[in-house]
């Protein structure tokens, strides 16, 4: 399992620095998102993981893009049955137990952020949340480069 999870982190910063070009890098081992975008495209942009993670769960993530700026943000995460993260209460209670927050408090902070910092690398992480934070930079610095280049066709991260 620890095998699996060291593969995808090395694919999705491949992904990610890919995408990015010279405005991703990474330092102390921690994705640091530090990208300047310039104009965005009007249209929705979307990515999705592939494969369903070690627990059960995989991102799918949207943005809308209107006069040139962000005004939606839709990260989640699905089981297989097709349950968001947000709605799964015994997720969010043994989350919210275990670390002070769950993905109903994070996940809108996310989405929230992104939308009125217009800006990937602006997108604080959530304590308690540190993962998924840092998931949800990436794909969001990925959908901001679609949306630069006007790209609406659905970005699939082989996770």
């Amino acid at each position: 399992m620890k095998l699996n999870k060291m593969l995808f982190l090395i694919s999705a910063s491949a992904l990610f620095l890919t995408a990015c070009g010279e405005d991703g890098a990474l330092e102390n081992g921690t994705t640091q998102v530090d990208v300047t975008h310039g104009t965005f495209e009007d249209g929705s942009y979307e990515l999705v993981e592939a494969n369903y993670d070690e627990n059960g769960w995989k991102a799918e993530f949207s943005i809308d893009v209107e006069d040139g700026e962000i005004v939606h943000s839709d990260y989640n995460e699905y089981n297989e049955q097709g349950t968001p993260k947000t709605e799964d209460d015994s997720y969010q209670q043994a989350m919210a137990e275990q670390t002070g927050v769950g993905p109903q408090e994070y996940v809108e902070q996310l989405n929230t952020q992104l939308v009125e910092t217009q800006d990937a690398g602006q997108v604080d992480t959530v304590s308690g949340a540190t993962t998924s934070s840092d998931k949800f930079q990436e794909y969001a610095a990925m959908l901001l480069n679609a949306a630069e280049n006007g790209s609406t066709e659905t970005i699939e991260v082989d996770n």
